[in-house]
């Protein structure tokens, strides 16, 4: 009887073995294959979360497109930094974002949302709380800025969505690539729930 237990329970770490050997393999094989075919995966719940296909250069930039944007580091603005410290992101991972403002277009900050040239961008409105109640969030000042050259005013359609609002214009140069959702999760942006 001893025998066959240990017979068994040798078939099962062998069979265990080749199912992480296998899942392992194909993680590697989906990462190259997604790698080779310019597909990046957005986990982010600011913009829908799903595959996302990259369309090389984002250059010249216009209002509402999608792209692949590298957040500025902690020295950009205290939300970065607040950010960062509260594991609200990762740091150094690009994120999915559209961009709201170009060099040239006005955008108006304030306690009920974010206008650009005179517009209204939906669920822009700031929160100066986390939605438990238990933090208050760093943003941006509110103000009218007015982009200079180099500039982009990102967004997401999220009242807690983290973009301009919080950490204010970055640079043209954060911009990576434009984006394209390749297959994404309909309603999966959270922020876009949590608004108050």
């Amino acid at each position: 009887m001893n025998v066959k237990l240990v017979s068994l329970s040798k078939r099962l770490l062998w069979w265990t073995l080749w199912a992480i050997i296998g899942v392992l393999v194909l993680s590697a094989a989906i990462g190259l294959w997604m790698q080779y075919a310019h597909l990046v995966f957005n986990d982010s719940t600011c913009e829908p979360i799903g595959i996302y296909k990259l369309l090389g250069s984002p250059y010249p930039l216009h209002d509402g497109e999608l792209v692949e944007v590298e957040i500025p580091g902690p020295t950009h603005h205290a939300a970065v930094a607040e950010g960062l410290k509260d594991h609200w992101f990762p740091a150094g991972q690009p994120w999915v974002k559209s961009i709201a403002a170009v060099p040239g277009q006005t955008v108006a900050l304030s306690r009920s949302g974010v206008q650009v040239d005179g517009h209204t961008l939906p669920n822009s409105r700031v929160n100066r709380w986390t939605p438990d109640h238990h933090a208050q969030i760093i943003h941006y000042p509110f103000g009218t800025y007015h982009l200079q050259r180099g500039q982009v005013w990102l967004y997401a359609p999220g009242n807690y969505a983290f973009d301009s609002s919080y950490y204010g214009p970055v640079a043209e140069s954060h911009i990576l690539q434009r984006a394209a959702p390749w297959w994404t999760i309909h309603g999966s942006q959270f922020w876009l729930h949590k608004g108050d």
